[in-house]
This record gives C-alpha cells, structure tokens and sequence, in this order.
C-alpha cells in the first residue's frame, strides 16, 4: 500500500509539472481538458497493474504440470499448519479500511449535499429554454451559473434583459461542453483517492481550464477581446455559488485574461503533444507493479552437479530387467479413491528402490523409455539442492498478499511473517502460477514456497538421497506388458 501511495502521488507530481510548466500557458484547450482527467485517472491506476518480468533464470510452473501439480497439492495439504499469530505490536488490519472508508463517505455526503442545494434552487422555479440550454429564473441578486444544462440566473435581471449576452454565451458553453461532467468526475476520483493532496491541484486547474473555454466560446463570436475583458471586469460579484456549479463569476486571474490573447504555434504545440505522447508509456513501465517469475535454482544444475550426474551410455536394458523394472513399480503402487470417486495410483517406495530403478531407466534405450511412457509413468531426478538467496526487491515484492501465497518451511504463513526474515535468510525459492480450479478460493495469483537456510541444511541429506520422483497415471498389468525393444 505504501508502494502504491509513493508511486501515485510522484507519478500524478509529473505530470501535473508537465502541464504547469509546458502546457497551461498553450492555447490548446481541448487538449489540456482531456490531458488533466486522463493524468488524473493514469496516476492513480497504473501503480495498480501488475506485470510479469521473465528474466533469464526465470520460468513459469503451471498447476498443469503434473509436477507442479504434485507440489502444489502437497503445500495445500499443510494448508491447516497455517500459521495465523501476528505481531501483538500490530494494529488490526480493519482501521485503515475504516479510517478510508469514513472520510470516503464523509467527501461524498458533502457532493451529495452541494447537488442537492442546486436541484433544491431549481425546484418551483420559472424555467425558459434557452438554445440546447434552460434558464432557471431565481430570486434576488445570485450570481449566474450554470449546473449541466441548467444556467441559473436572477429573475429580475432577466425580465429587465439587463445580463449581456456574453455572459449568456459563456455559461452556455459550459452547458454545451458538459464541464459539470469534469467536476463530478474530478470530486468522485478525489472522494475516492483522497490520501492525494494533488488532485486538489488538478480540480482547480481543470476549473481554470473551462474558463479558457467559456472565454473563447465568447470570442469566437462577434465581440472583441478588449471589450469582453472589460465587460468581464464589470461583471464580477462577490457573491460565491456551490463550488460543484460553473460560474461566470469564478475568481479571475492574470491567467485567464492573458490566456485571450495568446498566440497560437502549431508547431511547438505539436511537438509538446508528441512529448506527452512518449512521457506516458515511458512512465507506466517505470510505475507498474512488476512481477518477478523465477524458477529455482535447483532447476538449473552447475557445472560441478553435472560432473556429479552420471553419464549416460549407449547400453539398452533387457527384457529380464524391463520386466522388473515393471513388477517393482506395480508391487509399490497402491490405488486410492480421490474426492471425485476415480481411482488413482499412488507410487510408494523407499529411496534405495527409487535409486536402483532410476538407474535402470537411465540405461533405457529411446524406444524402452517410449514404453515406459505409453505406460503412463514419468520419472525423472531433480537436481541436487544449490543455496541461493533472493534478491532485496524479489524478497519485498513477496510481501504482497493479493499476489503471492507463502509456504515456508512447508507452512502456509501469513505475506507478513516474512518481515521476521531478511532476503539473505531465505536459501531456496520456489514459485508456482495458480492457474484454472487451483485459483478457486485463493486471493492470490502465485503460490511461493520458501525455505530458510536452517530449513535447508536440516533436510539437505534427506532430499538429495530421495530426489527421484516416479509418478503414475493409469493401471496396467506388467504381465503384459510388451517386449522392449533394443534399438
């Protein structure tokens, strides 16, 4: 979360100074209107994504694989080993959500409330149309603003047509441009994201903006922009209107009169939009959340394993051997029911065993160990276990919950039991992707198994005389098995 935070509030900084020092100043309307609500949006929902960076030790392990499958069930059956005490220092996890959620509630009454003060201000109010718009006609002296179609303006100023037309036009063109549209959404993203102080920023630029855009809907006319700025000065009240509504009467700057008579140069205005264009990719790569998807060292051998694995030879194994090869495999299954009522073998057999057939098969020529397949049994030996300790930033983007699922040592832990450990303390890493049923009911994408270094040197004897796995899918009868062939 704090990640999260950093990396929104410094992404929506940028590109809050790109349009500060590069853009505001640009007679390109349109564009800075639709550049701030898509910064907004941009900085608060990149650092969200997620990505996977393969590296080149890296590879994925799909609950797929029969392997990973063996895994990835075995850690699930530890699942009630999951260790659930917490720091006693920590507080519980539900007030910051609480703490989040009040002043969400508290931001969205007050919007709620401002709406309801202008629908209350129009009911029972003479109403004339005006073009695509409507006038609502309000008693004494308020100031004219518009609210979406609606443009509210005191009765007896109309009646006496005392309002100029340039007023009319300009709040017109805030009705006509859905500018209250911008404000819902710049108040709905700020009630949402409100730990952003910048957004406030944002909301007052944004209002400053469709200014820019009343005005030059009003010099786009007839009147000149000298008279319009004086007219404009004449006009300006006191009085203030809810903050959600347009107004002709929002505080005027040197900005906004300087803005009428800027300059238009199409060509650094394109050259800046290009730069914009560039910024943004370039930016959510930096920001998003990434994803490091590696295998375990155990999965690549060092050249000094290899040495140790012995070579294999052009020798084929004969029909006696084949059989036994057979025979010991279906003496040391045994065949269980599974949840779903369909019988599966499970292979059983002590390491000494194990050893000697995967001797055997080593020496099997292609086409024996073609036959061993269509028997539907897959063996192989893993490597011999090689320490090898994550990186910083590998062991800090596991702490994320909705991403990864920990076993350490063989336990389900809580992401925040790692903080007891430091990367260095960590010998040995597995990751796994869940994919399809084995998402079902976990709040993460990868299950991580982890083993510390004491973990590792306890049972380092044991797993490298037990690293052949032999696996089995259907039944068969070893009797009739056909002969092997030598080739």
């Amino acid at each position: 979360m704090v990640s999260y935070l950093i990396k929104s509030i410094i992404c929506s900084g940028l590109l809050f100074a790109v349009y500060h020092f590069m853009l505001e100043r640009e007679k390109m309307l349109r564009f800075n209107r639709f550049y701030l609500l898509a910064a907004m949006v941009f900085s608060l929902l990149v650092p969200l994504v997620a990505i996977e960076i393969p590296s080149q030790t890296a590879a994925q392990a799909f609950t797929d694989n029969p392997v990973s499958q063996s895994i990835v069930s075995t850690a699930a059956d530890h699942a009630g080993q999951e260790v659930t005490a917490q720091e006693h220092t920590e507080l519980p996890a539900y007030l910051p959500w609480l703490l989040y959620g009040l002043v969400v509630a508290a931001l969205l009454l007050r919007t709620g409330f401002q709406m309801l003060v202008i629908f209350r201000s129009k009911s029972g109010r003479r109403i004339v149309p005006f073009e695509n718009a409507q006038l609502v006609l309000t008693p004494g002296y308020m100031p004219v603003y518009s609210f979406f179609k609606f443009i509210f303006i005191p009765q007896k100023a109309f009646e006496n047509q005392s309002i100029p037309k340039e007023i009319l036009t300009h709040e017109l063109a805030h009705a006509r441009q859905m500018h209250s549209l911008d404000i819902l959404f710049t108040e709905l993203l700020i009630a949402l994201w409100w730990f952003n102080p910048l957004l406030l920023l944002y909301r007052r630029a944004i209002r400053l903006n469709h200014e820019y855009l009343a005005d030059a809907a009003v010099l786009a006319g007839a009147t000149g922009v000298k008279e319009y700025q004086l007219m404009l000065l004449d006009s300006l009240l006191a009085q203030r209107t809810t903050v959600l509504a347009s107004s002709f009467n929002y505080p005027v700057t040197k900005k906004r009169l300087a803005m009428m008579t800027t300059n238009i140069n199409h060509r650094i205005q394109f050259a800046k939009k290009a730069f914009v264009a560039l910024l943004l990719p370039i930016l959510a790569l930096a920001l998003v959340e990434k994803t490091y998807s590696q295998q375990s060292p155990s999965k690549k051998a060092s050249t000094a394993e290899r040495k140790i694995e012995p070579e294999r030879n052009a020798e084929t194994v004969s029909d006696a051997e084949m059989q036994d090869f057979f025979d010991t495999i279906e003496k040391h299954t045994t065949y269980v029911k599974n949840g779903k009522g369909r019988t599966d073998p499970r292979v059983d057999m002590s390491p000494k065993i194990e050893n000697r057939l995967y001797e055997v098969y080593e020496k099997m020529s292609e086409a024996q160990k073609q036959l061993v397949k269509a028997k539907e049994i897959t063996m192989f030996r893993m490597d011999i276990p090689v320490k090898k300790a994550p990186t910083v930033e590998m062991f800090e983007n596991w702490k994320r919950p909705k991403i990864f699922g920990i076993w350490l040592n063989g336990r389900h832990v809580p992401n925040s039991y790692l903080n007891k450990y430091k990367n260095t303390d960590i010998a040995e890493y597995e990751l796994y992707r869940l994919v399809g049923a084995g998402l079902i009911g976990k709040g993460y994408k990868y299950q991580l198994e982890l083993a510390t270094n004491d973990h590792f040197d306890k049972t380092y004897d044991e797993r490298v005389n037990n690293r052949v796995i032999i696996l089995r899918v259907g039944r068969f009868n070893p009797k009739e098995a056909p002969q092997s062939a030598k080739k």
